[in-house]
């Protein structure tokens, strides 16, 4: 059985009513954007092409399990998207603490730290 997320960590902010973005009037009304129609970047997505190739940039992350009891699991890396597949058991390496809550899922990626020591 699969719970929401929103069920097991409540959210703290006040709820809000949907409101439209207005834009200057020389676009169609079709453009406006309504705020719960925003979609977050991949997390998945490699870093852009002007990223220093030579230096890897860490990253912090927060998994979930996706089965109840729902766990978390925090760790550092600086491929995210081999992780979480090591981590889920389609790649030989993931932590031993996480196997007991696959699959998991990425709640939060923070990128960009220049060394292992800067993430810590």
């Amino acid at each position: 059985m699969m719970k929401l997320l929103s069920s097991t960590f409540r959210s703290l902010k006040p709820i809000r009513p949907v409101t439209k973005l207005k834009f200057p009037s020389s676009l169609p009304p079709s453009e406006s954007l309504q705020t719960d129609s925003f979609q977050p970047p991949s997390l998945l997505s490699s870093p852009p092409s002007s990223a220093p190739k030579s230096k890897s940039r860490w990253s912090v992350y927060l998994i979930l399990s996706t089965n109840p009891p729902i766990k978390t699991y925090v760790g550092v890396t600086t491929n995210f998207t081999r992780r979480l597949k090591q981590h889920n058991g389609e790649l030989k390496g993931g932590a031993k603490a996480s196997r007991a809550g696959r699959p998991w899922v990425c709640a939060c990626l923070i990128q960009g730290f220049k060394d292992r020591s800067e993430v810590s």
